[in-house]
């Protein structure tokens, strides 16, 4: 198992090698030009969306924003559980990418650019907000969070998956590794308690629940 994670982050997260050092908050988007690792055969065998989504316990009504959706990896299984699924990305080329792969997949999924700041749906109308390998690059975190809690519903959720330990390739392939603490630090000073925390392979899936 160490082994396939490994490869995984070889395969699917090599994306970051050649690029400039990211500074020490870890403001890095991932680039256009390798979207394609983002949604491939080999990454679904390799990193299963279905087995991180049904630790999230969705339910068939609810509202869920995929934040920084990418190109759908997540988004399309989320969006085959709930009622309502809205990707949200800063890029158009992303959310082209999700488009298309949506609807080669048969499901329905809502398209929203934005940054984080200024999310254009009504106050307390989703139910979980779902960010992987995300939040690293949000920029201002406190005032995308702010937005988060808007949006929310009461008791609303927002999962937060993170590289919180090391491989092989730590600090040359895939994601920066992330302190689960400052996370969590995070989330509280905006207003979230901590609902727990799952771990798997190198990551950590944190969440928050709206007071």
């Amino acid at each position: 198992m160490r082994f396939r994670s490994h490869r995984c982050e070889l395969l699917i997260c090599g994306a970051y090698v050649g690029l400039e050092a990211q500074d020490h908050h870890g403001h890095k988007r991932f680039p256009e030009r390798l979207a394609f690792t983002l949604n491939n055969r080999v990454r679904r065998s390799l990193e299963p969306p279905d087995r991180l989504i049904s630790k999230l316990c969705l339910r068939a009504g609810d509202v869920v924003v995929d934040f920084g959706c990418g190109t759908g990896f997540y988004t399309i299984p989320i969006a085959k559980v709930v009622a309502r699924t809205i990707a949200v990305d800063i890029s158009p080329r992303m959310l082209e990418r999700t488009d298309s792969n949506a609807r080669k997949s048969g499901v329905t999924v809502e398209l929203l650019r934005s940054d984080g700041v200024e999310i254009k749906l009504g106050d307390e109308s989703v139910d979980l907000i779902f960010l992987n390998h995300v939040f690293h690059e949000v920029v201002d975190k406190q005032r995308v969070l702010n937005e988060f809690l808007r949006i929310l519903k009461p008791s609303g959720r927002l999962a937060i998956v993170e590289k919180t330990r090391g491989g092989l390739f730590s600090g040359k392939l895939g994601p920066p590794i992330i302190d689960q603490t400052e996370v969590i630090q995070d989330l509280e000073r905006a207003g979230f308690s901590l609902d727990e925390t799952i771990s798997y392979g190198n990551d950590s899936t944190i969440v928050g629940k709206k007071l």
